[in-house]
């Protein structure tokens, strides 16, 4: 806020509250963090008889500030601080009379103060420290002198010989080290000498020069504006937004400037902030003006409504970015929602299909380590899970056939009323490398049904398990009516040593692998595939058992 302001502000309250106040002086200063700086109320000699006098900052008591000393008329910062910065006021009374003068405080952390002088280079031969208040506390103290806020090679002086030459152009910083009070302080001052002939030049737009912006009815935007100053503007340059119709004290509008240094140039920052576009900004020139003695330039930003088709490729591409997301979520979780599907619908189980049982479990019967657990697989952990826990109806071989009845017929029979055939693969499961491994065990038709004739080509302990897997790969790859799932065991299973249907079956639907020996945990994932591959039920049976 400008001093003027700040004055009628001030002189229109105390018009208000009927006091006899009057404003002496009103002033700013900007100083250097770290440095000792004073500031001193001057009150007419005359009136300095009787007068009562007292410091604060924005109305509050300085006793409790670290670094402020008061001595009567002069109000001394040892050294200041950022926390320094604000309304210092003094006032005075003498009687019905009151005086005050305001001084505004800012601190800024810089090496070099703010100039406070300034002198033409050209009509002074030396230039002076001007800081008598500090040398008449020590006439002898240490000098040093930087330009441009450069150290200088000067011998300790107070004043600074001038040559009167542009090259000595620039700003003159005096630093005095003296002792206050028993401890040691620095103070400085800036002067700024400058050539009244040198040619001031015009600030110039960088941008916006003349631009187009599209933009969305609804939505807020921020327009920007870059300006270079002219050189040895003396801060005369001003930077500000217009509209060939809009007002700008519409509360939709805000400005906000700043100043920017790059190297030796300097540049004015200048947004205008649109809180929401209506109707009334589109079709209209905003203008940035910026403006000096010495010339003005102007930039203007033209606002126009958005394409809709821009709209509705952005929709659309949000869409299929949505679909394709979506479907790589149903593809990475497709198992999960099948099986949810399954539990919440329990109506999509096929139960009119004519089938009795939902699949056929074939194994090898013999007593070896690998056929035993198949077994183990087959008879135990397989039916705990499927009949036990989700309800399946299983029929396996070697536990559900009735003493007496033939196999063939019994294997022919069951199979057809199966909705799955699950084949347990072990080690033995693979052929001979001396055997026509490439002979696939599918004939042309069904295989003879006579007990003497297999059991004269397949050892005993296979005879069960082929004669089952031969009549379910018949029935699952030639008349597509039965599905085939199958299951490792254990390791050494070969899908090269496989008989050709088998690998058919394999490279087609996969092998779901039981890992023996291990965590509840570990073969979950199994179990899940597993109830994927197994056609849906109505109901399970008991949740509260565990999955093995």
């Amino acid at each position: 806020m400008s001093s003027f302001y700040l004055q009628w502000i001030v002189l229109s309250a105390l018009w208000i509250a009927g006091s006899q106040l009057h404003i002496i002086n009103l002033s700013s200063h900007i100083i250097s963090a770290g440095l000792a700086f004073r500031i001193e109320c001057n009150i007419i000699e005359s009136k300095m008889q009787n007068v009562s006098m007292s410091w604060s900052l924005s109305n509050q008591s300085l006793d409790n500030i670290k670094g402020i000393h008061i001595n009567v008329n002069e109000l001394w910062f040892l050294p200041a601080d950022l926390s320094h910065s604000g309304h210092y006021s003094c006032l005075s009374r003498d009687g019905n009379e009151t005086w005050e003068k305001i001084f505004h405080i800012s601190v800024e952390n810089k090496t070099c103060p703010h100039l406070n002088r300034k002198d033409d280079v050209t009509s002074i031969g030396e230039l002076t420290c001007f800081l008598p208040h500090i040398f008449e506390i020590e006439p002898q103290a240490q000098v040093t002198w930087r330009k441009n806020c450069h150290l200088l090679n000067v011998t300790n002086s107070k004043v600074f010989p001038i040559n009167r030459s542009k090259d000595m152009v620039g700003l003159y910083t005096c630093f005095v080290n003296f002792t206050f009070g028993g401890e040691n302080y620095t103070a400085a001052q800036t002067t700024e000498l400058y050539d009244q002939s040198i040619v001031v030049t015009k600030p110039t737009i960088i941008y916006p020069k003349n631009e187009t912006l599209k933009v969305t009815l609804g939505e807020s935007y921020t327009l920007k504006c870059k300006a270079l100053v002219g050189e040895d503007d003396n801060g005369e340059t001003d930077i500000f937004w217009g509209s060939d119709s809009k007002p700008f004290e519409s509360v939709e509008l805000n400005i906000t400037s700043s100043i920017m240094e790059d190297g030796d140039q300097k540049y004015m920052l200048s947004f205008l902030h649109i809180t929401e576009v209506t109707k009334e900004y589109l079709y209209t020139n905003f203008t940035c003006l910026v403006q000096h003695p010495a010339g003005s330039d102007f930039g203007k930003v033209f606002l126009i409504p958005a394409s809709q088709i821009e709209c509705y490729y952005w929709i659309g591409f949000g869409l299929v970015a949505l679909l394709m997301l979506l479907c790589a979520v149903v593809f990475l979780f497709r198992i999960d929602l099948v099986l949810v599907y399954r539990a919440v619908c329990p109506s999509a189980a096929v139960n009119n299909d004519g089938k009795l049982y939902d699949a056929y479990v074939s194994y090898l019967h013999g007593d070896q380590h690998s056929s035993s657990s198949a077994r183990t697989f087959a008879l135990d952990l397989l039916p705990a899970v499927l009949e036990d826990l989700y309800g399946y109806k299983l029929f396996i071989s070697g536990r559900d056939e009735l003493p007496g009845e033939a196999v063939h017929e019994v294997i022919t029979d069951r199979m057809s009323r199966s909705r799955r055939l699950i084949i347990v693969l072990t080690s033995q499961s693979c052929v001979s490398p001396q055997a026509d491994a490439t002979k696939s065990l599918l004939p042309d038709q069904l295989p003879v049904t006579n007990d003497v004739q297999l059991k004269e080509t397949t050892p005993s302990d296979k005879i069960w398990a082929t004669y089952e897997q031969r009549v379910g790969l018949y029935d699952a790859l030639v008349k597509q009516g039965l599905k085939v799932i199958l299951v490792q065991v254990e390791d050494g299973v070969e899908e090269a040593l496989l008989p050709e249907s088998l690998q058919y079956i394999s490279r087609t639907k996969g092998i779901l692998k039981w890992t023996q020996n291990t965590s509840e945990r570990g073969n979950k994932s199994f179990w899940k595939y597993m109830r994927y591959r197994m056609p849906p039920v109505k109901q399970q049976k008991n949740q509260e058992l565990t999955v093995l």
